[in-house]
Parts: structure tokens; C-alpha cells; sequence
């Protein structure tokens, strides 16, 4: 009694200075025992619109409840009584104006909560609860939380999938309730992963070939499967390794769709990139700078904007020739990787290269001149 006089008197001096202005929700609410009380405050008339939230129950702080909403995850006969909620905006401070009466109904007795049928696979809304209560004035409603429904108005609740919920069971005339919470488990799917090669996100049209695999550890757990590369090619079933070659560019899912011993079954998805190749060559370099301009440089993209790759992952295979100004051949090399040539011990001046390259679907041929400088 005296807390809640010296409530009244904070709250009385804090009401003639204060400009703050408070309501908290819900109304007076009953409540049944092991369920969920959620109440909020709603502040106005404050400039700084940064508010401090403290709660109180019976007169009595309630730590750890400095917010605007304040949830009791589980009730019982303690929670009941008045709450008030108090705050401030850094320059005045105020107890709500009204208050929340929360009442609690008589509780009913839980005998058995449990799962009914066995685990289903992930995805699955085949679970199963029964519940069985005694006490109050039967018969007994039940409300299975979560979207699920009651079978026939009996203790079984179907329909569940992976997941939390709550039921409530309430007596015939209202004055009996009980709630509780209880989680769905499903089978657990083995952890799958595949490896792709090349690991690049991205493939060229002119070397379109993907290899798909998984680990003889993942092949013990899984019992059969399929491939799908995404571009409406039929499904390659129960092969590991895979190899794949694209027919046109544009961006891939590649799926492995398995199922495990349990027979659930589930989908990994990785995407790959396929486009065509552009080929920059510099016109220039100067053998002994011990940098990239120091050898004949093929790089992949356009003279602003190139990058170094392996060509071997762009073409199916190329060859090199280089000439001089007489048409005189000076190098050659099949499957040349870029920086391969550094001139050699020819004399500085022009050069001119034919480089040729062989796709799956064509070749490519470029050709241009480039300077040999001499430091």
C-alpha cells in the first residue's frame, strides 16, 4: 500500500510538470495460465521523440523492461495485478494515465503432451499432437496454434510443420484455461554440398564445359538423384562425376536434387555465368621490367577495363605465331598462356602476332602488331 502511495505522488508530480502524455494497451485482458501477455505504450506530446520505458507491476520495477513493449512469454498466477508503465524524453518524465488490469482464469491440469505419430520429413505439414487435461468443467475446447486445426474436436492436433506453437485448451464455461508451447521436430536431411570445375562463377562459351561432383561421404548418405544444369536439357540421373557443356550464354542454377535413406528429399543450388570471350593483347612491352609489361601480355576484357586469366579456361586450346616485318616466322607455341613470350633476343621494333584460338563451337583469329622496346 505504501509503494503504491508513493506511486501515486511520483506520478502526481510528474503529471503537473510533464507534457508527455501516455496510454497503454491492451484493456483490462484475462489471460490463461502458460500463455503469452504481450502489452505496449503509446507516448505523444513530446518534441525530442526519444523516449525511456520503464514498467511496473503492482508498484513494484520490473527490470529489464525498458521498452515500449513489454511481453510476459509465460503467465501464471505471480503475473496477475496492475501494470503501469513510466516515461521520460530526456527532459520530463510521466506515469501512463491509465493502467492494465491483468487478470488470470483458474488453470487446468496437463496429464500428457506429446508428438503422436513419428518424424516427418523437412516441409512436411504431417505432425502430430495429443494433449490430454483434467480439472474445471468439461468438455474441453482445444486451439492449436500455428495455422494447424483439431481432428473431430478431440486431443489430436494435425497439420503441423517444422516449427514452435502453442495450444490452448479452455473448460465449457470459461472459468478454466491452460496454455502451453510445444516444437514440432522433423528428420534431419544430410549435409550435401557439390564442387564445381571449373570453380570460376563464370565460363566462356568458346570452353562451355562444367563438371559437377560430390563426395564419396555424401554418396553413403544419399540413396539416388538427379542433375539439373538449367538450361532445359533433360536431368541427368545418379552420375557423379557430371560433365556439361553450354550452348548459349546467359546465367544458370544448377540443382542437385537428392533424396537420403529416409527417402526426404531436398535441393542444393549453385549458378554459373556464360558468356563469350573478348581478348585484349597490349601493342607494347619491354622485356626485363620484372612486371606484367615485361612479357606479351593476352588478357581477357578490353583495353580499359582487362584482367589476367588462364587461358586454358577460355579456349579449348590456341596457338601462338609471331612474325616479323619480312613475314619471317620468330615464335611459336601451342597453348600459349599469357606472358609467355618476352621477346627473345630479337632487337627491338615491330612485331605482328597471329594468335589463334579454338572453341567448342568455332575459332576465333586475332591479329595486330605490337612494339618491342628495348630498356
Amino acid at each position: 500500500m505504501k509503494r503504491f502511495f508513493l506511486l501515486l505522488l511520483i506520478f502526481t508530480v510528474f503529471r503537473s510538470y510533464g507534457q508527455l502524455s501516455i496510454t497503454v494497451f491492451p484493456v483490462d485482458s484475462t489471460v490463461c495460465s502458460g500463455g503469452k501477455a504481450k502489452l505496449w505504450s503509446v507516448v505523444s506530446g513530446s518534441t525530442t521523440g526519444n523516449y525511456f520505458y520503464q514498467w511496473f507491476h503492482n508498484g513494484a520495477l520490473i527490470t529489464d523492461s525498458t521498452r515500449s513493449i513489454m511481453i510476459i512469454p509465460k503467465t501464471g498466477y505471480s503475473d496477475t495485478g496492475i501494470y503501469y508503465c513510466m516515461v521520460s524524453d530526456s527532459v520530463t518524465s510521466i506515469i501512463s494515465d491509465d493502467s492494465v488490469h491483468l487478470h488470470m482464469r483458474l488453470p487446468l491440469h496437463i496429464d500428457t503432451l506429446y508428438r503422436y505419430n513419428a518424424l516427418a520429413c523437412p516441409g512436411d505439414s504431417t505432425g502430430q499432437m495429443k494433449i490430454l487435461v483434467s480439472g474445471g468443467d468439461p468438455p474441453y475446447t482445444y486451439n492449436w496454434g500455428g495455422g494447424s486445426h483439431h481432428q473431430n474436436l478431440d486431443t489430436i492436433g494435425t497439420g503441423f510443420k517444422k516449427g514452435t506453437y502453442q495450444v490452448t485448451v479452455m473448460d465449457s464455461d470459461s472459468t478454466h484455461c491452460i496454455s502451453k508451447e510445444f516444437t514440432i521436430e522433423v528428420l534431419k536431411l544430410p549435409k550435401v554440398t557439390f564442387k564445381r570445375t571449373p570453380p570460376d562463377t563464370t565460363i566462356y562459351l568458346s570452353n562451355p564445359f562444367v563438371t559437377v561432383s560430390f563426395s564419396d561421404t555424401v554418396a553413403q548418405e544419399i540413396t539416388h538423384w538427379d542433375w539439373d544444369f538449367g538450361d532445359k536439357t533433360p536431368k541427368v540421373p545418379n552420375l557423379n562425376p557430371v560433365t556439361h557443356a553450354y550452348s548459349q550464354t546467359g546465367l544458370y542454377y544448377i540443382q542437385l536434387h537428392f533424396w537420403d535413406t529416409n527417402d526426404c528429399d531436398s535441393t542444393v543450388t549453385d549458378q554459373i555465368k556464360v558468356q563469350t570471350a573478348q581478348i585484349f593483347i597490349p601493342n607494347a612491352f619491354i622485356p626485363g621490367t620484372g612486371d606484367l609489361n615485361g612479357h606479351l601480355q593476352v588478357r581477357l576484357g578490353t583495353k580499359d577495363n582487362n584482367s589476367e586469366v588462364d587461358l586454358s579456361m577460355v579456349y579449348l586450346s590456341n596457338e601462338m605465331i609471331i612474325l616479323n616485318r619480312w613475314g619471317n616466322r620468330v615464335y611459336e607455341k601451342a597453348n600459349y598462356m599469357s606472358g609467355d613470350w618476352d621477346g627473345g633476343n630479337l632487337s627491338a621494333g615491330v612485331y605482328y602476332y597471329i594468335f589463334k584460338c579454338h572453341g567448342e563451337y568455332g575459332d576465333d583469329i586475332f591479329k595486330g602488331a605490337v612494339v618491342l622496346k628495348r630498356p
